[in-house]
């Protein structure tokens, strides 16, 4: 499984952080890497939160050009995983920044 640690996150963003879709992506993603380690032993060890993130982990790694389109798709699984177990756990949903 796809995986990104915190300098994985920490160098995409320092790398795609003017791009205007490449740069939200990576920054929700920290967000909610952020959420999960501070509701749950951490992002590492909670696979329902990482395997939602997927999607969004290959937009960033694949880099490009992507659409807003393609960063919404991404985000679908995230919002599933949400609605399904992240609600329940008290998460909240990152805000797009």
């Amino acid at each position: 499984m796809l995986y990104m640690n915190d300098y994985d996150i920490q160098i995409a963003g320092h790398r795609h952080g003017c791009h205007p879709v490449l740069g939200k992506a990576v920054r929700f993603l920290a967000a909610f890497k952020d959420e999960v380690d501070s509701h749950s032993d951490g992002w590492a060890y909670w696979r329902a939160p990482l395997k939602s993130a997927v999607k969004l982990m290959t937009l960033i790694q694949n880099g490009g050009d992507p659409t807003e389109a393609q960063f919404k798709a991404a985000l679908s699984p995230i919002k599933s995983f949400y609605t399904r177990r992240g609600d329940a756990a008290g998460m909240s949903f990152p805000e797009m920044r």
